[in-house]
């Protein structure tokens, strides 16, 4: 199979051209998301690569993965890091080829822990997906951690817990000492091996770090998009914000690719601290499919902060002659990221949806409760 090849600072990537066309953002993108795990962690350039080879390619990936309903893994080749997607950026994925989501040895870590720590970082600003994950508090004995600890099918991990126990660790110890946890997981592939880390590290047993996931409150980590640095940002002054990105092209360095046939623009918004009510129009050019176009964006909290809603906020877009602002305003406060997603046609032509947000007042020209 002949697929063309864009090398970049971290990954060399593969795609197939005859499917599709390769944004200019896009290898940059996968870079930058190797770095923000990299940079959280505190781990230089010889940790992050050069060295990753990413392959986007649905059938590819599909015979990788050995499983027809899996079309997004990653492996190893000697101690180069493999990642087949379907998908032009699987940030889950990339968080594996990592040095934290597998290990260096060919044994890697325990599964259970492979995937809290590729979770942790799921991004769906960045691939155009769902929310991450928030953690699910519930009882996890010792033995039930253990007996995780010791299954290495990735199929059969409890993500949520997974992540919960993860999320536990890292925001009571903090990623420097996090870091120094997954140097010592090297070779680690049982919950005995496991143990030895977090006594030696956390000075704690398994019993005490479950007891410590059990007790978090339901909670989230920001979207890694919000450390991204240099997005574009809009900022509220009081008169109507208008989000906008005109006469964009697939070969501009700040378009990614979501699937084959759609791209993305990321941005940042920027709120006054308390919430407050904004009517919200999306709309797109007369003669454009409104159905082609959307709005996605998730609050940027702080490192990690209670759940207190739904994580994210999509808007559909209408065509250019009937604005038709979104009948339940949005609630919004603070800093935001996101992205403008938009199909694009046969010849590689898109166009994305500008975007309105006015504060909704009532009748004494005060912000409505």
């Amino acid at each position: 199979m002949e697929l063309s090849t864009e090398v970049g600072e971290h990954v060399i990537y593969h795609w197939d051209d005859t499917e599709a066309r390769l944004c200019g953002g896009t290898v940059p993108m996968v870079d930058r998301v190797l770095e923000l795990i990299g940079g959280h962690y505190g781990w230089g350039p010889d940790d992050l690569g050069p060295g990753v080879e990413y392959f986007w390619h649905e059938e590819l990936a599909v015979q990788a993965c050995s499983s027809p309903w899996i079309s997004n893994c990653e492996s190893r080749l000697l101690n180069r890091p493999l990642v087949f997607s379907n998908k032009p950026i699987e940030t889950h994925e990339l968080a594996h080829a990592s040095r934290g989501g597998h290990g260096r040895p060919i044994v890697g870590y325990p599964a259970f822990i492979n995937e809290a720590f590729a979770s942790r970082w799921n991004s769906g600003v960045i691939q155009r997906a769902g929310p991450g994950f928030a953690t699910q508090p519930e009882f996890l004995s010792a033995a039930e951690l253990r007996a995780a600890l010791d299954v290495n099918d990735p199929t059969k991990v409890n993500y949520a817990l997974a992540l919960t126990w993860w999320v536990a660790l890292e925001s009571t110890y903090g990623p420097a000492k996090m870091a120094e946890f997954i140097l010592a997981l090297d070779g680690a592939t049982s919950a005995k091996g496991v143990e030895r880390v977090t006594r030696r590290v956390f000075g704690i047993s398994l019993a005490e770090s479950a007891a410590i996931a059990e007790n978090l409150p339901e909670s989230a980590f920001d979207d890694p998009a919000c450390a991204l640095e240099g997005l574009p940002t809009f900022t509220w002054s009081g008169l109507p914000l208008v989000l906008e990105r005109s006469e964009p092209r697939c070969e501009d360095d700040d378009i990614i690719n979501f699937a084959e046939n759609s791209a993305g623009w990321l941005f940042a918004l920027e709120f006054p601290d308390e919430r407050t009510l904004y009517s919200v129009s999306v709309t797109v050019p007369s003669g454009t499919d409104p159905i082609t176009q959307s709005i996605f964006l998730v609050p940027c909290e702080g490192e990690l902060d209670a759940v207190y809603g739904p994580p994210y906020i999509v808007g559909g877009a209408t065509d250019g002659e009937d604005p038709g602002r979104h009948q339940r305003p949005w609630l919004l406060g603070g800093r935001y990221v996101g992205h403008l997603d938009s199909m694009m046609d046969e010849a590689g032509d898109f166009v994305f949806s500008r975007v309105v947000f006015e504060r909704v007042l009532d009748d004494a020209d005060q912000p409505m409760p």
